[in-house]
């Protein structure tokens, strides 16, 4: 690490720091042994209401990743990086409208175990390890590599000691916890990592003289297109690629059937208060642009210097020079722990959710006279050997130049076919089981070829180098609609799904669900149609 980016932290930055862990810590254990069956471990009991749903949402989706990616995409290509956290407010009223409602209707504590009531044995087990796989050597390895890598630059302190300091500090108050440990924890670490944020985005934009100082600073740079979020179809973050790759594709499934996102969902009251959470999560989803977005362009507009030890610009050291630059005694200790608060809510989330998938997909699905007990057991070992397991996978995360786009393109490519399968058994009652495998074997198949295409000199296919399929967003899209025509020709050259099947499990009205009055029905309608309205316009405004 260059010892260019290494701050100084004050006896203040420390306190705050210290303040924040103690918190968190103590907040974990208040919640140890406060179960009696596996319920109460792995969905909280089920009785969290919409705040902490919608905070844990947000906290949970929002990891180191997040505070580096964004800001080198922001300086790199502008707001246009933000268009993922739009998206995601759309998916997130898919979630309120569709998934929830049925998730919680069903009782189930994972997805896979409500992918079995459609689709069979065999999908969940295939859903199961997809989500295991996703965990460890994508998405807890790129949140603790990319957290590590900007306190180590920013602190000087030793790489392996962050990291496995982060990682047995989250997996402690996880295992003894469960999930109201961390749900909990994240409504305070969303707090945390919205203020802190907040204030390195209002220091920047002092800097540079308020908005019309930051624009007249990029029409002097010749960079005024870092402030659209709309990019024709030739661009490889297009506004038609986002939409198509990333909201229908990636951002639906990471949002409705992710298990990691979903599992405080399915850890609601009633559906009233699952409805609300992830209306509310979808509001949060709006702020990102300008906390984390928004920095990485005025980064472009002060031109500040962003170069490695190796003279070559590094776009990821992005955050860590703001840092620096821009915050005094202090504050920098208060965005450090806003950067420890992203980092551990979206950690403990995958380690809860890991360890679920292996209790109750792996074990008791195997085993079904296995004791809660021993399910909440065999969930905290599971636990540990995640966080083993990511933490050892992390020099190969460190290969890669741009950690956002690595996460975003191994996301959209590898959650098509269960995408494709997940939307359509909502929509389509004649799919069924075979359609589905079909489905899959589809989408993996075309997602393993294209995304090799695109990492390979020259490509492998001709037919690819069309500029509209430069993005992965419009390869990813591809790969779907290679998998959707799988699914219904097989569908249909093959028997009906049961009629149970077809009206009991996966479909869609809008009604009374648990726990709901016509009044709060209307009024999750009003909210919704608020959200769609807002972002729409914020589409229109930065377009």
């Amino acid at each position: 690490m260059s010892p260019h980016f290494t701050i100084h932290l004050s006896a203040a930055d420390y306190l705050i720091i210290v303040i924040y862990l103690v918190v968190t810590i103590s907040l974990g254990l208040h919640f140890a042994r406060r179960w009696k069956k596996s319920e109460d471990f792995f969905l909280a009991g089920r009785s969290l209401t919409w705040p902490i749903i919608g905070l844990s949402l947000f906290a949970t989706n929002i990891s180191a990743e997040h505070f580096v990616g964004l800001a080198a995409g922001g300086n790199r290509e502008g707001l246009v990086q933000g268009c993922y956290e739009w998206m995601a407010c759309y998916c997130l009223l898919m979630l309120a409208g569709v998934f929830a409602p049925q998730y919680l209707k069903h009782k189930v504590f994972t997805i896979p175990e409500y992918f079995e009531k459609r689709f069979g044995a065999q999908v969940r087990m295939l859903l199961t390890i997809y989500f295991l796989v996703m965990i460890i050597f994508t998405k807890s390895s790129v949140a603790l590599y990319s957290g590590t890598r900007v306190l180590c630059d920013l602190t000087g302190w030793d790489f392996q000691f962050i990291l496995w300091g982060i990682g047995i500090f989250t997996a402690v108050y996880t295992m003894v916890g469960g999930l109201a440990a961390v749900v909990y924890t994240d409504a305070l670490q969303a707090i945390i990592l919205i203020g802190g944020s907040m204030v390195l985005t209002g220091l920047g934009m002092d800097q540079a003289g308020g908005w019309s100082g930051l624009t007249e600073r990029l029409q002097q740079l010749g960079k005024t297109d870092l402030l659209s979020m709309v990019k024709g179809p030739e661009s490889n973050s297009s506004f038609i690629g986002f939409i198509l790759g990333n909201f229908l594709v990636g951002g639906m499934f990471y949002w409705c059937m992710d298990q990691v996102n979903v599992q405080r969902v399915l850890g609601a009251k009633n559906v009233r208060e699952a409805r609300l959470g992830a209306i509310f999560a979808g509001f949060l989803k709006i702020i990102p642009v300008f906390i984390l977005v928004l920095p990485g362009v005025i980064a472009a507009a002060l031109a500040l210097d962003i170069h490695g030890s190796n003279g070559a610009a590094d776009y990821n050291r992005t955050y860590s020079v703001l840092v620096q630059t821009l915050l005094p005694a202090g504050l920098k200790g208060l965005v450090l722990a806003a950067l420890l608060a992203a980092l551990m809510s979206s950690i403990s989330s995958m380690y809860n959710s890991a360890s679920t998938l292996v209790a109750r997909d792996l074990v008791a699905r195997f085993h079904p006279g296995t004791s809660q007990n021993t399910q909440i057991l065999v969930g905290q070992l599971a636990l540990l050997m995640v966080m083993v397991g990511g933490i050892l996978t992390t020099p190969l995360i460190g290969r890669y130049a741009h950690l956002w786009e690595y996460l975003q393109e191994v996301t959209a490519y590898f959650s098509v076919p269960f995408a494709v399968v997940g939307l359509c058994g909502v929509f389509i009652r004649r799919v069924n089981r075979s359609g589905a495998y079909a489905a899959i074997l589809t989408g993996v198949t075309m997602s393993a070829l294209l995304m090799t295409d695109s990492h390979t000199q020259g490509g492998l296919l001709s037919i690819l180098r069309h500029p509209y399929l430069n993005s992965f967003l419009t390869r990813s899209f591809l790969c779907a609609l290679m998998s959707f025509i799988a699914l219904i020709t097989v569908s249909m050259l093959t028997p009906r799904p049961a009629e149970a099947v077809q009206t009991g499990v996966f479909s869609f009205s809008w009604k009374r669900g648990e726990g709901e009055s016509d009044h709060d029905l209307r009024l999750a309608g009003i909210w919704m149609a608020v959200l769609f309205i807002s972002v729409t316009t914020l589409f229109w405004i930065f377009r």
